[in-house]
Formats: C-alpha cells, structure tokens, sequence
C-alpha cells in the first residue's frame, strides 16, 4: 500500500489522466442512458399516438385498461393451470413415497395396515 501512496504522490501526472479517463467513462455512461431515456420517451409518444389514431374515443387511457385487464384474465387463468400441475405433483409425489417406504420397509406399521 505503501507503494501505491509512494507512486501517486511522485507521479501526479498519471493520477491526472487516470481521473481524466474515468470522468470520460462517466460521461459517456450516462450519455447512453440519457440516449435510451429519450428513445423510450419517444416510442412512449409514438404508442399513444397510435392509440389516439385507431380510435380517437377511446384514447391511450380505454386500450391500456382493456389491455390490462385482458393480461389479469389471462395471468389467473395460468396460475389456475399452475395450482393443478402442482396438486397433481404434489400427489404423486405422495404415493411414490408410500410406495418407496413400502419397498424399504421404512413405513410404519400403521401406514403398512392402513394399505
């Protein structure tokens, strides 16, 4: 570390372009997010222009409810699928336990009776 201290203090040239670099990084950074922010804005404008044109009554605010509204119809509908895939794991996994304990002999005399 000493070393370090030693180079930066006798080198101040070097340390100058090393901040010169890094503050061109920086700048650069930020001008690809404020590039991106714009674009965004833009398509942003251009979807709600779209929207004003194909129906002018119903504006952006009517086709982004329905829009809405149709993914939340449709994510319950998936998570309905899901919740029955998992039921049906679920027992499966149940019975393949039963029938594994069964084979080991690792049951309980209870369960081995109850089958």
């Amino acid at each position: 570390m000493d070393a370090i201290m030693d180079y930066v203090t006798t080198h101040q040239f070097t340390v100058a372009v090393g901040v010169f670099v890094a503050m061109l990084i920086v700048f650069f950074v930020f001008k690809k997010l404020i590039k991106l922010a714009l674009l965004f804005l833009l398509l942003l404008i251009v979807f709600g222009g779209y929207s004003y044109f194909t129906d002018p009554t119903k504006g952006v605010t009517g086709t982004v409810k329905e829009t809405l509204l149709k993914a939340k119809e449709e994510t319950g509908k998936v998570v309905e699928k899901g919740r029955g895939v998992y039921d049906k794991g679920k027992a499966i996994g149940k019975k393949l336990t039963k029938d594994v304990d069964k084979v080991l002999g690792t049951g309980t005399a209870k369960e081995a009776a109850k089958e």
